[in-house]
This record gives C-alpha cells, structure tokens and sequence, in this order.
C-alpha cells in the first residue's frame, strides 16, 4: 500500500495550490503536470504534490467567475 496519491486523469480540472490557480490537466513531463486555465490560455506547470481535483461545483464557481470577468472586460472595451 501507498501512501501517493493517483494523479488526475488528463482533461481533469484541479487546484493549484502553489499558485492558487485552476486548471485542466493537460500532459505530464518531466515530473511536472502541465495545466491550462479553463477559459483557454498560457499553459503552466505545477508539482504533482501541489495538485488535488476540484468537485464539479467548485469547476462550475470558477467557470462562472471566468465568465463573468470576460463581460466585464468586453463592456469596458466598449465603453
């Protein structure tokens, strides 16, 4: 028995706890898991240690967040 944790499934969505970020597994090199933020973007990496999954209502918080941000952008853009 183990005491290490699975790592996430590509494509799952996980918290970033050393750079308090969420972000879609997306390969792993090197030792290093390799996220993307949910709205698309810059790829960065983060240890596995420092990973765990989120639940499903805690990716739908962040994906409204996300989107949120967005309008407000575009309205300023306009305005």
């Amino acid at each position: 028995m183990t005491d290490t944790p699975a790592q996430p499934e590509i494509g799952t969505m996980v918290y970033d706890a050393s750079h308090d970020r969420i972000g879609r597994v997306m390969s792993y090199l090197s030792g290093h898991i390799w996220l993307r933020p949910p709205g698309g973007g810059r790829e960065w990496t983060a240890l596995p240690d420092e990973v765990r999954p989120i639940s499903a209502s805690e990716s739908l918080r962040h994906r409204v967040a996300e989107a949120n941000r967005r309008a407000r952008q575009q309205r300023h853009a306009l305005s």
